[in-house]
């Protein structure tokens, strides 16, 4: 699937997903999540998609409105399912403060890599990850495109999915690297503390760990 998928590989919903793709994800446990939004201010700007990816099955973007979309909610919420992002903070911010979505059991990428690269030698982002660790070249022109359109493009479909499909598998390339470093452990409590802090953020509260 993630070799040669193109937009007609992608199921697309609207509003939320439906009972059966909720219970597949259940089974697997595993979750690629990804979002678009309008703008980068979770306080003013609206989130348009949410592109979600289990192994064996098609991408799925969700084309989400105004009412709050449940089934979404409750797997953000389940802790037996392992969500994956990359800089999961931006995502969750959105989703908590516009859903009031309770995240659960987190891991991020931008996470793994900041702690394999304290010193920044290298980029961290997505695009650079991927063709780094995996050989995958994305094209990030449509990022800035118009995500809360009726109607998507083609190109923004495999755009959306992109940021998807590719994180079960990076996951796993930097669980190996942390773990040959002895940061495994580290990086799963940095996770842990993920919905803890964007609770901080959404609510105001500055640095409690600063003097």
């Amino acid at each position: 699937m993630t070799e040669n998928f193109t937009s007609k590989n992608i199921i697309l919903y609207k509003g939320d997903i439906p009972e059966d793709f909720f219970e597949w994800i259940s089974q697997v446990k595993i979750v690629g999540w990804d979002i678009e939004t309008s703008g980068l201010d979770w306080k003013k700007e609206k989130i348009g998609t949410c592109q979600l990816y289990t192994p064996n099955k098609p991408p799925v973007i969700v084309k989400v409105g105004k009412t709050r979309p449940r089934n979404l909610c409750e797997l953000l919420a389940d802790e037996s399912v392992k969500k994956i992002f990359h800089y999961a903070l931006f995502d969750l911010r959105f989703m908590a403060s516009h859903w009031q979505a309770e995240p659960k059991n987190i891991a991020c990428t931008k996470v793994a890599i900041k702690l394999l690269d304290p010193k920044h030698s290298k980029k961290h982002s997505l695009a650079s990850l991927l063709k780094e660790r995996m050989g995958v070249i994305i094209d990030k022109g449509e990022q800035c495109s118009n995500w809360l359109s009726p109607k998507l493009t083609e190109k923004q479909k495999e755009y959306a999915v992109k940021d998807t499909i590719y994180l079960p598998e990076l996951l796993k390339k930097l669980e190996a690297d942390l773990r040959s470093q002895d940061l495994l452990d580290l990086a799963r409590r940095c996770w842990d503390h993920i919905p803890a802090q964007v609770q901080l953020e959404i609510r105001g509260i500055k640095d409690v760990f600063d003097y």
